[in-house]
């Protein structure tokens, strides 16, 4: 095979969380990863999402929920015990819910911190520790996945802003003082993304409220991002410490408020 036919990862070792519901980031990721030659464990909470993939697609499943720091550390060791090391590292484990600022409750806000905030503070804990024991300056690439709106602003959205605001700076974090291990950490930052979990939220009229304010005319997909953590992950990326936007130009503008959002909806609402 020549240099020019040589897929993107092969030989590497990615693991990707939250790739336990069909059709989500984590899942679209781990694919594309596992087409460019990678070897790819997938994990998260749902033992049966993370096993169908891994058998569909050829990749290993290990379950782990990531509030609890033993749990990530013992997917970092068995990902090692299985293949070597570890090269590459996804978070893409998600929450969301929507609430006006003054109606979010305790529970809300811990469930949103534990996930976000905690949990990708284990992960990366977890990831550089594993990455450091490989040794020789080996390294690897650590990818956050993040919103735009950690950085522009959404209303009826604030603790999950804040915390996926606090994640990024924890990711910069690791890039500052983990670059000497050759480890490299960035943020995707997506926009408004056609995933499982935003059908959840989904009426008719909500995206195109949304694909107004995109200059390329829509909505991400999950193949947008996985194509740029493609990029992010390759030995092609001289990244470190940088925030992707992978967003059709959202920050040019802004996200539609929520009087838009709902005149659109009742737009495309069916007549009687």
């Amino acid at each position: 095979m020549g240099q020019r036919d040589k897929r993107r990862l092969e030989g590497k070792v990615a693991v990707v969380m939250g790739a336990t519901r069909q059709g989500n980031m984590g899942q679209a990721i781990a694919r594309r990863f596992l087409e460019e030659g990678a070897r790819v464990v997938v994990s998260g909470r749902n033992r049966e999402g993370l096993d169908a993939f891994a058998r569909e697609n050829g990749a290993h499943a290990i379950a782990c929920d990531i509030t609890r720091r033993a749990e990530i550390e013992a997917l970092a060791e068995a990902t090692t015990a299985l293949h070597g090391g570890i090269d590459i590292a996804v978070n893409a484990a998600a929450i969301g819910f929507l609430a006006p600022f003054e109606e979010e409750s305790e529970e809300q806000i811990d469930s949103m911190l534990s996930i976000i905030f905690k949990g990708g503070l284990f992960f990366l804990q977890a990831m550089v520790g594993a990455m450091k024991r490989q040794g020789n300056g080996k390294g690897g690439s650590i990818i956050t996945i993040s919103s735009a709106v950690a950085d522009i602003m959404s209303e009826n959205h604030c603790s999950y802003m804040g915390a996926k605001a606090g994640l990024n700076h924890m990711t910069r974090y690791v890039a500052y003082e983990y670059g000497k291990h050759g480890i490299r950490a960035n943020i995707l930052s997506p926009g408004l993304t056609v995933t499982p979990m935003l059908g959840d939220y989904m009426a008719p009229g909500m995206v195109e409220a949304y694909a107004r304010e995109y200059p390329l005319g829509r909505i991400g997909t999950v193949e947008d991002i996985a194509n740029a953590a493609l990029f992010m992950a390759s030995d092609e990326c001289f990244m470190t410490g940088e925030t992707f936007h992978v967003t059709g130009g959202l920050r040019l503008r802004r996200n539609p408020t929520t009087e838009e959002i709902m005149a659109s909806i009742a737009a495309h609402a069916p007549s009687d």
